[in-house]
């Protein structure tokens, strides 16, 4: 492909384009490059080293000093550079999401064991898929890293291509609000968009819930019309998000709708649950603990079935629900010392107050809880969190949870402004932390480890160091 098929006008050089880059380390010959400034870094800095090392075209929002310098290479000055890169990969690639089967999904908590489900689901069938999240990416089984829940726009498209060249057409993808607002997605085709619910957190980034609610509405409103959006009848914002898609749309939740909870029950084994599936009654039993994983269930079911895989497969859908899914990091059940460890990614207000709420459903001791905040991050959500685990937990240890470049007593000091009782210690290392609550429990004990998941890092001033709770859990002595 020659550039003028993503800059219609005459240039300069009218190259033959190797690839599209927003990074000028990985710049190789005939490259396009393009300089985005980012809250870290800014890709203007590099446009030098983008031309030395072969670029032949630089796309940014400012105009570039020294092109006089550089007589065979294109410069182009645009308004909007993440618009235009997403623009010039859907011409680049193809737009090779139009003929895949893209789903996303998208609400503050829940993403990650969605996707996962569905992904899983898909190899209990011995069907191909790929997944997109969190926990990392899945292309047949094959693992790759990724630094964001969303990956950005290139690496998408890369993705998709390596999809399609491996034999799969199904894609499931956690579509996080970054994504959208930072236009990560822009231009992709999804067949089924649904979103979970919406609760506080990443203020830091949005500043306001209108504007974290607005961004996730963008997402439900690119849906083409003959796509579909599910969405959660049951959340508050229902209304202000079924207004904004023009998709197909379908609704699950315990109020009317086509994928509708008629009757759960829970306990510390699993749930078990019946559903109305478009008028039609249906069992199940599930190994996935709190009323929280049976609206994740519900968010499968109803994609599955649009897809046409639960009429088809119906008893297989059954069994596979109520088979043992591991998860990792979500709700995730670690038997060690005779004491229940749970191991989960929740870090909002939302998700600590579920899995609290669960956990005091079924215990029949005591329920000691790890936690901590991320720093750099949503300062607003931590006193309301201190709130909750002081409230409602028979003790907690505050402790660090990825504390970035903040202080860390800082983030702590946040925390007890929510704390109203005596009930907790302070211990900043995490390991010690967890290491301290097997210490104070007894037989029976319920530990809730909550924040980080199945991460296997902790950032601390601005350096990974390697560190998983489950791991910590395991080595116990």
């Amino acid at each position: 492909m020659k550039i003028n098929k993503l800059i219609n006008k005459k240039l300069i050089n009218n190259h033959k384009i190797n690839s599209l880059k927003t990074n000028s380390k990985y710049i190789k010959e005939n490259d396009v490059f393009y300089a985005i400034k980012g809250s870290k870094f800014d890709g203007n800095i590099y446009i030098e080293d983008a031309i030395k090392a072969g670029a032949k075209t630089i796309i940014s929002e400012s105009y570039f000093n020294e092109k006089e310098k550089y007589k065979n290479i294109n410069f182009e000055v645009v308004d909007d550079i993440r618009k235009t890169l997403a623009i010039h990969a859907k011409i680049f690639y193809n737009d090779i999401s139009k003929r895949m089967t893209l789903i996303g999904i998208t609400g503050t908590n829940g993403k990650t064991t969605i996707t996962t489900l569905l992904y899983k689901y898909f190899q209990f069938l011995n069907k191909k898929a790929t997944l997109v999240g969190t926990n990392g990416i899945y292309i047949m089984n094959k693992f790759y890293e990724t630094k964001n829940t969303t990956p950005d726009i290139l690496e998408i498209y890369e993705i998709l291509k390596k999809s399609k060249e491996s034999g799969v057409n199904v894609v499931f993808m956690e579509v996080s609000s970054h994504a959208v607002k930072m236009l990560r997605i822009y231009g992709l085709e999804f067949k089924i968009a649904l979103i979970t619910n919406l609760t506080q957190d990443h203020l830091d980034f949005h500043k306001t819930m209108e504007d974290y609610r607005y961004t996730k509405g963008l997402f439900l409103s690119s849906i083409e019309a003959n796509n579909n959006a599910i969405i959660n009848k049951d959340v508050e914002d229902y209304k202000f998000f079924s207004y904004l898609t023009k998709a197909k749309l379908s609704t699950f939740g315990i109020n009317e709708s086509n994928y509708q909870l008629i009757n759960y029950k829970l306990s510390v084994e699993g749930s078990s649950f019946v559903v109305s599936i478009n008028k039609k009654v249906y069992a199940f039993k599930t190994k996935l603990l709190g009323l929280f994983n049976i609206y994740n269930l519900l968010s499968f079911l109803s994609i599955i079935d649009i897809m046409g895989l639960f009429k088809k497969y119906r008893d297989k859908t059954i069994e596979f629900i109520a088979s043992k899914i591991n998860i990792l990091g979500r709700m995730e059940v670690v038997n060690n010392k005779n004491r229940y460890f749970v191991i989960d990614f929740a870090h909002t207000p939302d998700g600590v107050n579920n899995v609290i709420d669960f956990l005091n459903s079924v215990k029949i001791n005591n329920l000691y809880v790890v936690i901590g905040c991320g720093g750099d991050r949503d300062k607003s959500k931590r006193k309301v969190i201190g709130d909750i685990v002081s409230r409602k937990a028979d003790f907690v240890f505050l402790t660090n949870d990825n504390p970035r470049t903040e202080d860390q007593l800082s983030i702590i000091n946040d925390i007890l402004e929510g704390v109203k009782t005596n009930n907790y210690v302070v211990i900043l290392n995490r390991k010690m932390a967890i290491e301290e609550a097997y210490k104070r429990s007894l037989n029976g004990d319920i530990i809730a480890i909550l924040g980080k998941g199945n991460e296997q890092y902790q950032i601390i001033n601005n350096e990974k160091i390697k560190f998983s709770d489950k791991e910590i859990v395991q080595a116990l002595v």
